[in-house]
């Protein structure tokens, strides 16, 4: 049995999560002041949601086994203050109660990034066998509004770039392979945000880091030019020590379409290699939904080359050359609708499969029934070791 294990965090971003919790105690004493309440309409606004699930995980390839049981109970509170006119105070945290062979596989995928320090926030209260229990600190933030320019500090879920599931020139979260909706991780930044008119504008984020060798640094320019967004991105990763130059682009024509374009640079200026995505989304009468992504790595990591660990480390999540992504989802009426997905490593001749079907089945309830097959080792750089063919089904209940 393991008890609370954190992650290694660095001196900036501990002080910075405790001054916010500070200023979140304080939010919530004022709000609880039926006079300050009256006098400001303020108060915290808090909210969530309860998912049970369980699912059956199976290898069926060689030295296929039989089902073995799996399930999870997630809890979720969100809060951010009502009176939003000067200030916002944002907040989210998980609680992950895991068992049987899916908390197996999850402790060891959370010492993975325990060791590399790739999941911040993530504190293990319990790890023994069969059983885990996670509290994902998933956002904590406060953002400031001036007439010249929003700051924001904290941990934000930071969308860098325009891509759906590949965005290579976003620096500061990735998609998370085990969450059915790819859900993106949270990072401790700073950010700044200054507005040069209605569309047009800079924005600057940087990693709270008390050292250079795990700083990241962006810089957006961003504008609309016929329509369409477009922007320049520069960023600096120190534990690379390299910088980047990239560009993105979203707009309509007959269909939406997107894309971006990083190259890769030593600080001295040589050229390291390219990293590039091209995207289309489609929809038919509000009832047909379709997305198709491309993305080009110029710089694969050889098969079986990286142990678990240093892929948890890696700067990017897909570590071959060319990945393919499609998604289409079609509503069936009002309250249900049908999902499929699938994420093809074209290198490796490998990719990952969900199926879903969501049922809103009294309001503020879901039901959702699902299976995922994984064929071969989907992000590149090592083997997949976990069971292939997943099933089950969720049931949420927002509050």
């Amino acid at each position: 049995m393991e008890k609370l294990r954190s992650l290694p965090r660095s001196a900036a971003a501990t002080a910075a999560v405790l001054f916010l919790a500070v200023a979140v105690c304080g939010a919530v004493a004022q709000s609880a002041s039926p006079a300050a309440g009256a006098a400001q309409s303020g108060g915290l606004q808090i909210g969530g949601s309860l998912a049970d699930g369980a699912l059956l995980l199976q290898d069926t390839g060689v030295g296929a086994s039989s089902p073995s049981l799996a399930g999870s109970s997630v809890l979720t509170l969100n809060f951010v203050n009502a009176n939003r006119t000067f200030a916002k105070v944002e907040g989210s945290v998980v609680v992950n109660l895991l068992y049987g062979a899916y908390a197996d596989g999850y402790a060891a995928a959370v010492a993975q990034a325990v060791s590399a320090s790739t999941a911040p926030g993530l504190l293990s209260l319990l790890t023994t066998q069969g059983a885990a229990v996670t509290v994902n600190l998933q956002k904590l933030y406060l953002e400031v509004y001036t007439n010249a320019a929003d700051f924001s500090m904290g941990r934000e879920i930071i969308n860098f770039g325009v891509g759906t599931l590949f965005s290579p020139i976003d620096a500061f979260s990735r998609p998370t392979l085990t969450d059915l909706n790819y859900a993106r991780s949270g990072s401790d930044v700073f950010r700044v945000d200054v507005p040069f008119g209605d569309v047009s504008g800079a924005e600057g984020v940087t990693s709270l880091s008390n050292s250079l060798d795990t700083l990241v640094s962006a810089i957006k320019l961003y504008t609309n030019v016929h329509d369409f967004d477009v922007s320049a991105v520069g960023i600096y990763r120190g534990a690379t020590g390299e910088v980047l130059a990239g560009a993105d682009f979203k707009g309509d024509l007959v269909a939406g379409i997107y894309g971006e374009a990083v190259e890769h640079l030593f600080t001295n200026g040589s050229r390291q290699y390219f990293e590039g995505m091209a995207g289309a989304d489609y929809s038919v009468a509000d009832t047909f939904f379709a997305t198709a992504e491309y993305y080009y790595n110029g710089n694969p990591a050889a098969p079986g080359s990286l142990t678990p660990a240093e892929i948890a480390a890696a700067e990017g999540l897909f570590l071959n050359q060319h990945y393919l992504y499609g998604n289409v989802r079609y509503l069936l009426n009002e309250i249900m609708n049908l999902q499929a997905s699938v994420v093809y490593d074209i290198s490796g001749s490998s990719f990952l499969a969900t199926v879903q079907y969501d049922w809103n089945v009294v309001q503020n309830a879901d039901l959702q029934l699902y299976g995922r097959y994984i064929y071969g080792d989907i992000q590149g750089g090592g083997g997949w070791s976990g069971p292939n063919l997943q099933y089950g089904f969720q049931v949420t209940v927002a509050f």
